[in-house]
């Protein structure tokens, strides 16, 4: 019987701790016994706790999806006309890369350097990148009403461009030419939005 078996802070230590290498060496160089170390638990506390790597990885997937998606929530769901919204989910996304880039790196990581490797943690992957494309699409909805088509691809689209963005500023920080992706990010999205609203671009 394991001593950790009830113990949430051990968990929440080794999902941190994986957080934390997988951002700073990756998925792939991650190993159990690193992410150990750094939590103060024995191997046989992770196994308990999430049976494998792979089980950890993906809490750490839901984790950090999750964490973002509510940031990005928080800036959107409130109060203003749809151009105020844009503008604060750009804001929003800009913050989270630039003082929280794991929030954002590590999904990417995962999926580019896992492939098809874990069916559980590309479960994880779908599960993120679907909640954060529906949680766009109701915040249009939410800001501009109900019924536009095909608002599934646009918030790919946002998320896509965003996450290209993300990349390029990672490989080559320059935060004047992020602004600038940022800038020509919203300038397509009143544009996909506006075709929608049958040519008003107005937003």
């Amino acid at each position: 019987m394991s001593p950790d078996r009830n113990s949430g802070a051990t968990r929440e230590r080794l999902i941190q701790a994986a957080i934390e290498l997988i951002s700073e060496r990756g998925y792939a160089a991650t190993g159990v016994g690193p992410v150990c170390q750094r939590a103060g638990v024995a191997k046989t506390a992770l196994y308990w706790h999430f049976g494998s790597k792979e089980g950890l990885v993906a809490a750490v997937v839901e984790r950090v999806g999750t964490t973002w998606i509510e940031e990005l929530q928080k800036a959107t769901y409130l109060e203003g006309d749809a151009p105020q919204r844009l503008e604060r989910l750009i804001v929003e996304w800009r913050r989270l890369l630039l003082e929280q880039p794991q929030l954002i790196r590590l999904p990417m990581v995962v999926q580019l350097e896992q492939g098809e490797g874990s069916e559980r943690i590309a479960d994880a992957l779908r599960t993120i990148w679907a909640r954060a494309e529906r949680a766009l699409v109701e915040g249009i909805e939410d800001s501009i009403g109900p019924g536009l088509p095909d608002l599934d691809l646009v918030a790919h689209t946002t998320i896509t461009l965003l996450q290209g963005a993300a990349l390029r500023q990672i490989v080559l920080p320059d935060e004047v030419y992020l602004d600038r992706v940022l800038a020509e990010l919203r300038r397509t999205l009143v544009l996909l939005l506006g075709d929608r609203l049958g040519g008003d671009r107005s937003l």
